[in-house]
Parts: structure tokens; C-alpha cells; sequence
């Protein structure tokens, strides 16, 4: 008898990120940022300890297969890249900091599987909505799921200039 090859549910996982993460976390960053150089593991552990309960990993069989920096933000606005973030933040939606799937799993539904997880936890902790930057022409992606361009202001255009051309802010209203 031929066993499938397509892994059961009970194999993959979205889970809070744990400290033993960082080490895949980081090698995923590095493989899938190439127009930009990768931000710190202290600027990305920021994002973490900001919000540790919507910051997750996807898992496979004990592999960490993707992750997605989220945290509170303000609506129109985003953080330079390479800025450790910390404290009380006066947000009013949710920022996805990064969304990355490592070059090997991409291709088996993962980014959707993650991005659906984000926006149901936001939803049930009624978020009003979901900012981000695309970058590396990931603009038309974001926007298949819903994204708009959103409003803009010499703060948000100031954080945009540490980012590649072609950066783009963009909002996807939840409430």
C-alpha cells in the first residue's frame, strides 16, 4: 500500500512564538529578504515582546516553516525598518511587521494558512484592522487579500524611506 506524501493536519501547527524559534526565524528572514538587508534579532525579538500572543511561528513536524511579526500599531503609520520598538503603544489597529515562509515550504498554502490565522485572532479580538509596507513587489499579493492603499503622512513617508523603493503602506480594514 502507497502512503500519501501530503502531511496531516495534525503535523502543522500556528503557535505563539517560543525562544528557541529565533535561530529558524532568523535563517527564514535572511533567505527571503534580498532587496533588503535583514533586521536584527534584537529589532526583530522587539516586535516579540510587544506581543508575544500575536507574534506566531508555522510548524511542520517540529519545523519552523514560517513566522509572522504582528503587533499594535497606529492606523497610517509604520515603524522604520531596523527600529526596536518597545513600551506603551497608543495603537488603534494591529502592524504585520513581517510575514516570511522559507523558500523550501512555499508553495503548500502556508502564507494563506498564516495570514487567515492572524486575521481571525484579530477579528476575535476586535481589531479595527491591519496595517503593513510591502516590499519586493509583494504589493499585488497584499492587495488580492484585501489590502488598500491608505491614507499616508510625513511620518509614514519619513518610515518609508528606510525601506527599498518601491515600498508601499497599505490597510486592511477588519471592523
Amino acid at each position: 500500500m502507497m502512503r500519501s506524501k501530503t502531511p496531516r493536519m495534525n503535523d502543522m501547527s500556528i503557535r505563539p512564538i517560543y525562544a528557541t524559534d529565533w535561530p529558524a526565524i532568523m535563517a527564514i528572514q535572511a533567505q527571503c529578504y534580498v532587496e533588503l538587508a535583514p533586521e536584527s534579532l534584537g529589532v526583530m525579538q522587539s516586535k516579540w515582546r510587544t506581543s508575544p500572543t500575536s507574534c506566531v511561528v508555522f510548524e511542520r513536524q517540529g519545523r519552523v516553516l514560517a513566522y509572522a511579526l504582528v503587533h499594535p500599531w497606529q492606523r497610517g503609520d509604520a515603524p522604520s525598518l531596523n527600529t526596536e520598538i518597545s513600551g506603551q503603544i497608543d495603537a488603534n489597529c494591529w502592524y504585520l511587521h513581517d510575514m516570511a515562509i522559507s523558500p523550501n515550504a512555499q508553495g503548500m498554502g502556508i502564507g494563506k494558512q498564516l495570514f487567515t490565522y492572524v486575521v481571525n485572532q484579530a477579528k476575535a479580538l476586535t481589531v479595527k484592522g491591519i496595517g503593513l509596507v510591502a516590499v519586493q513587489g509583494a504589493q499585488t499579493y497584499w492587495q488580492q487579500q484585501g489590502f488598500k492603499a491608505d491614507i499616508t503622512s510625513a511620518k509614514l513617508t519619513q518610515s518609508l524611506d528606510s525601506y527599498p523603493d518601491g515600498a508601499c503602506y497599505l490597510y486592511l480594514p477588519l471592523l
